[in-house]
């Protein structure tokens, strides 16, 4: 682990003085190129009217006419959506929508295991026996070319609302609403698929009941699968999540209520950081497994009784989760023992549970900060899930080479593929000559913050930072020269006591073999209300 100090100019005094926030703050938000007070004022106190008009996104108002005219026939409408927590909420989303405004409305969520990711043959079968006519995709759908053209075929339109890269070319649905197409007029181009799922949701509110609506009911699910799909906690996702926040803390729904409480987290204590290790693994953990309906039932219902058992079930099934992903983690670490790593980890087997690809690549992204290809080997081919550090922008290095992928798609950092297992050394190698990256991780401090500074002002300032995530991580700063003076041990909580100018501070969870001496410049991270969290010790004196 490598430290630098991030470069500040020297705006942060005009903003300090302007804003009259403490210059920790103000260095913080100059160094991530927020410098001035207009653009400050917007981000500490983000407003729901910064949300921009639905009807910039592409094909919106032929998308909306397509419903439009299935509400006035009558005509079933399937809502078909991924069976991640991005796909859940944007089906949870625009089912409470629609059906609140008259649709005759269902859903549909393929098995990960036996159906695979995105609109299926098999699928529209399904649904064409449940008499639909029109199939919207959520999360999923810009590169169901032969599902969608199969679907036309027997007579069900489809609109596809994704958010996911797209190709040179589109499938051919009534409507493509996608804020990542090339003709876009949409300015913000990284929402999850539950932001543009809510958007839409929003755009038919309007046309059809004249209300300019933000939908705020709804906020508490579209957060949740903003954080869940690992996109920039940036501009608009920043408001949304924000918002929706507060949203679970004092008006969740009944199912969300009930999943905070079995797993063991309180109101007060939400942050997106939180959500993404609490809710968010419980609600995939179902789709991992196989069936989503526990999962989507508990987004939907109304009944606490039912809410109960329903999150009982995700906490096992969860558990059943992390039991999966601590075998095949465990097995990759042994392979990985005595080589010589390269720029990418590329592993796989026939016996790895599919559902849990994806997570293990994103355990071995953070402990060997490089890009993880795990795959599961079914045939003679292998579908590989793929996670990458924010330095390397995985989809770019992988697009030029989409020929020799049976399938491909998804984001900047997650994306899945398909490949032949004979063309798979041939893929290693390449990734190999063509992936640089550091090999110690960077971690940029913020700010010199002593630790006598950190007070009830600054942590309250600290908060309006928030949320923090990709895009906008949580502040890390230095104290120097402090001196380590004891340790204590309570339960399993580790901690280092501090001592600077006399006074005396408890940091937990610093990794003691970064301390080289008693004297060190301390760098941390401070959670929740004033907890010190250890990040590395230098020598003291060096930066």
């Amino acid at each position: 682990m490598r430290f630098i100090l991030r470069d500040c100019p020297p705006d942060w005094k005009d903003l300090s003085n302007s804003l009259g926030i403490l210059p920790p703050i103000a260095k913080i938000l100059v160094g991530r190129g927020i410098s001035s007070p207009f653009l400050a004022k917007r981000f500490l106190s983000p407003f729901i009217e910064g949300i921009a008009d639905p009807f910039l996104l592409p094909d919106v108002e032929i998308a909306i006419s397509r419903v439009k005219k299935a509400l006035v026939n009558r005509e079933r409408v399937c809502l078909y959506g991924d069976y991640d927590v991005d796909g859940l909420t944007s089906i949870a989303t625009l089912f409470h929508t629609m059906k609140g405004l008259g649709f005759d409305v269902f859903y549909y969520i393929p098995n990960r295991l036996t159906e695979g990711y995105g609109l299926n043959i098999e699928a529209i079968e399904k649904i064409r026996k449940q008499n639909a006519s029109l199939i919207i995709t959520l999360d999923c759908g810009v590169s169901s070319f032969s599902s969608i053209e199969y679907a036309s075929s027997i007579g069900i339109d489809t609109i596809v609302i994704d958010h996911h890269n797209v190709t040179e070319s589109l499938p051919k649905a009534i409507a493509i609403v996608d804020p990542k197409r090339e003709d876009s007029l949409y300015p913000f181009r990284q929402l999850s698929g539950v932001g543009v799922a809510w958007q839409f949701a929003r755009a038919l509110v309007k046309s059809l009941l004249d209300e300019d609506s933000y939908l705020e009911e709804t906020l508490d699910l579209v957060s949740l699968g903003t954080i869940a799909d690992i996109v920039p906690l940036t501009e608009e996702n920043r408001i949304i999540v924000k918002r929706g926040i507060n949203r679970l803390k004092f008006s969740p729904r009944i199912g969300l209520l009930s999943l905070m409480r079995s797993s063991g987290i309180e109101d007060s204590m939400l942050s997106a950081e939180l959500l993404s290790l609490t809710l968010v693994p419980r609600l995939n953990s179902a789709g991992r497994l196989g069936s989503v309906d526990v999962a989507i039932e508990l987004l939907l219902t109304s009944d606490p009784v039912r809410a109960k058992v329903l999150s009982g079930q995700l906490e096992e099934k969860n558990r059943s989760r992390r039991g999966l992903v601590d075998k095949i983690l465990e097995e990759i670490i042994r392979r990985l023992e005595g080589k010589t790593l390269g720029s990418t980890i590329l592993e796989y087997s026939d016996s790895w549970h599919s559902g849990v690809l994806g997570i293990v690549a994103s355990r071995l992204v953070d402990m060997f900060n490089r890009p993880a290809f795990v795959g599961k080997k079914e045939g003679d081919i292998v579908r590989f899930s793929v996670r990458s550090p924010e330095e390397v922008d995985i989809y770019s290095v992988l697009f030029p080479l989409k020929s020799m992928f049976l399938k491909f798609g998804g984001h900047h950092y997650a994306l899945g593929l398909t490949i032949k297992e004979d063309e798979v050394d041939n893929l290693k190698n390449i990734l190999d000559s063509s992936v640089h990256i550091e090999g110690e991780e960077l971690v940029e401090i913020d700010a010199d913050l002593p630790l006598r500074e950190i007070n009830p002002i600054l942590l309250n300032q600290l908060s309006l930072l928030e949320p923090f995530g990709m895009g906008n991580p949580r502040p890390i700063f230095i104290a120097r020269g402090v001196r380590i003076v004891g340790r204590e041990m309570q339960s399993n909580s580790k901690s280092i006591i501090i001592e600077e100018e006399g006074k005396r501070f408890e940091v937990f969870d610093l990794d003691e073999s970064t301390i080289m001496d008693n004297c060190i410049d301390l760098v941390y991270s401070i959670k929740g209300i004033g907890k010190i969290v250890g990040i590395g010790g230098l020598k003291g004196g060096n930066s």
